[in-house]
């Protein structure tokens, strides 16, 4: 969530300026999540009762990499589905383990 006003209106101007949500978009789409940039008190509470339906309709999934290697490197991963209509919100990646 993205708050603006807090940082006096946002526009990045002086020391005072909101800079961050370049930063926040990152870490959301590396996790698999999204930010959300309500404008007033209804699109807030839109926002929560997205998040509420979507998290009582989320799946877990694992699998076994065909790459079984211990080096600390990026797997990129891509999860679809079969059936169409369907969203997936997912990371697009993890690190391996390293070491031995």
């Amino acid at each position: 969530y993205v708050d603006r006003a807090f940082y006096g209106g946002g526009f990045g101007i002086g020391s005072m300026g909101y800079s961050g949500e370049s930063t926040l978009k990152s870490m959301a789409e590396e996790t698999g999540g999204r930010i959300f940039k309500p404008r007033n008190d209804r699109e807030l509470q839109e926002s929560f009762d997205q998040i509420s339906q979507e998290l009582r309709s989320q799946y877990s999934l694992g699998y076994t990499p065909t790459n079984g290697a211990r080096d600390g490197g990026y797997r990129r991963i891509e999860v679809k589905t079969s059936t169409g209509g369907l969203h997936v919100q997912a990371r697009k990646g993890y690190y391996a383990p390293a070491g031995g």
